[in-house]
């Protein structure tokens, strides 16, 4: 959420949904994802797959190379 956020506190209650055991069952089952909450089922299919294993990589360290990436799949006319 911004700072600039218009309805902030909609955008508290929507993020406290999104984490919600009833949201996270949807996700799971509909979208075959591992739940970020404990106690969710994890769907049969995505369970085959094994334990989630979360990766050490920050989103930032991930990000610092994106401009040129994107150049470079645009350089190459990659869809």
């Amino acid at each position: 959420m911004v700072t600039t956020a218009p309805n902030p506190d909609n955008a508290v209650a929507f993020l406290g949904f999104l984490v919600s055991p009833e949201a996270q069952t949807v996700f799971a089952e509909g979208n075959n994802e591992y739940p970020v909450v404990e106690g969710v089922d994890i769907d049969s299919i995505v369970a085959e797959l094994g334990e989630f294993e979360v990766d050490s990589l920050s989103v930032t360290a991930c990000s610092r190379n994106n401009l040129a990436a994107l150049r470079l799949a645009d350089r190459a006319d990659w869809e």
